[in-house]
């Protein structure tokens, strides 16, 4: 029993430093913004800062699983836009909360951190969320998102890649900006019912294992 716990050991040990070879570390920064009652469609209104970290799964050269954690912070004021209905209700709020996602990436082009001549591509993601906010607004909330969106990955060196991205994330829920929807429950639509908040930043990622070795061929 005693070789037998041993041995299975020793596999999942090598198991574990195998898969070093396929996974990506990283961080990244840039700003965060939403959409909702106060600010029903202008992109990147009010942008604050975010950032966060995450760790990527690759699971060849067009498939990759991303877990992240992202700081975030997110506000709106009726007196930013120009309507009267807006002006006259005066509504305001500001909230910071903490997102936790899992998402999977899917690469337009092979796409390899230690190959610069497959060191490029753009690439769409999609997956779920979970965030953890406190508002001036409502205090405290926890909700479900689904984030969706874009990025490109490029290759710096052996083990370092970089990017940008973009996205969205939809909640199911109408209660981050403290305001419900004005037309009431005749108005609402996967759309423009429920909030909004987006975030747009850049990445530097690392590569946890070189199996490249010295040859030209691998760069």
């Amino acid at each position: 029993m005693r070789k037998i716990y041993i041995i299975t050991f020793l596999l999942s040990i090598s198991g574990l430093l195998s898969a070093q070879k396929y996974f990506d570390i990283g961080v990244t920064g840039g700003a965060s913004y939403y959409l909702g009652e106060i600010n029903p469609s202008r992109q990147f209104y009010a942008p604050s800062p975010a950032y966060g970290g995450f760790i990527r799964y690759n699971l060849n050269s067009r498939q990759a699983l991303k877990a992240s954690i992202i700081q975030m912070s997110i506000k709106g004021t009726d007196t930013d836009f120009n309507n009267f209905y807006q002006k006259m209700r005066g509504a305001s709020f500001n909230a910071s909360f903490t997102e936790a996602s899992a998402v999977f990436e899917f690469n337009f082009l092979p796409y390899y951190t230690h190959k610069k001549e497959k060191g490029f591509s753009p690439y769409l993601y999609g997956g779920v969320g979970y965030l953890a906010f406190v508002s001036a607004v409502n205090n405290k909330g926890n909700y479900f998102s689904v984030p969706f969106g874009m990025g490109v990955k490029y290759t710096i060196s052996k083990r370092i890649g970089t990017g940008v991205e973009w996205g969205m994330r939809k909640l199911f829920n109408d209660q981050l900006d403290g305001l419900t929807n004005a037309g009431g429950d005749a108005m609402k639509s996967f759309i423009n019912n429920n909030d909004w908040y987006s975030f747009a930043g850049f990445f530097i990622s690392f590569r946890l294992y070189d199996d490249s070795g010295d040859c030209p061929v691998y760069w």
